[in-house]
């Protein structure tokens, strides 16, 4: 049984992500409710600033084979519309605290015979976003990171990836009108939403030891949208 840290549990390709470890050690943070699935769950917000420490007392395992990071929140309008506070937020969800995390679990990940990094980023980490560009920026920061960490932990049993799923169906897309999301599907070459379930299971391969000489990735799942 491996030990599993999942960051974003309660959110839609989080949960589907649980339902494929289900039968693993799974730590989980959220703010939400956590999954219906047997785990250690923690309650956590995100938006504010997180210390290493507060992270390390929270996993108390020796040793942790899988990191898994989901938590996204897009936020669209004009960057001179997007006020501070909601930049700072964007920064603490999907970069600061994304890094707390890794640095609280490197000594324990490390000691895994194939301990793994994931990161779910985003399709506009690697492409424009009008009226989304802080979003987009903090994901091509995640995409940086990656391949950073990649290079300074070849080294060792630890592989770090990144997954770039386009439009994938929940939470966000239910933000979205009829009329909006019509417009999106007609955009999309395969005229469909990505199942979270599908954004999962490439999330399965990343974790299986048959990828251990994958890393420094970022995995594209976006139906032939932007290649």
């Amino acid at each position: 049984m491996r030990n599993v840290v999942l960051v974003g549990s309660s959110g839609s390709i989080g949960s589907a992500i649980h339902n494929e470890l289900k039968s693993e050690h799974v730590i989980s943070f959220s703010k939400q409710t956590p999954s219906k699935f047997n785990n250690t769950h923690h309650y956590i917000d995100l938006s504010q600033p997180i210390s290493v420490d507060e992270i390390k007392e929270k996993i108390d395992v020796d040793v942790v084979d899988d990191l898994i990071y989901t938590p996204g929140i897009a936020h669209f309008n004009m960057l001179e519309d997007t006020p501070l506070n909601i930049i700072d937020e964007q920064y603490n969800i999907q970069v600061r605290n994304l890094i707390v995390f890794i640095q609280a679990i490197l000594p324990k990940i490390k000691k895994s015979p194939h301990g793994r990094i994931v990161i779910i980023s985003s399709v506009y980490g690697q492409v424009g976003a009008s009226c989304e560009s802080v979003y987009a920026s903090m994901k091509g920061a995640q995409n940086t990171l990656v391949k950073s960490l990649a290079v300074e932990y070849a080294g060792t049993n630890v592989t770090v990836n990144a997954v770039a799923p386009g439009v994938v169906k929940g939470k966000m897309t239910d933000l979205l009108s009829d009329v909006d999301l019509k417009t999106l599907i007609e955009d999309l070459p395969q005229r469909r939403l990505i199942e979270p379930s599908e954004v999962a299971k490439l999330v399965m391969y990343i974790l299986s030891e048959d990828s251990q000489s994958v890393t420094g990735q970022i995995f594209n799942i976006n139906g032939g949208w932007y290649t």
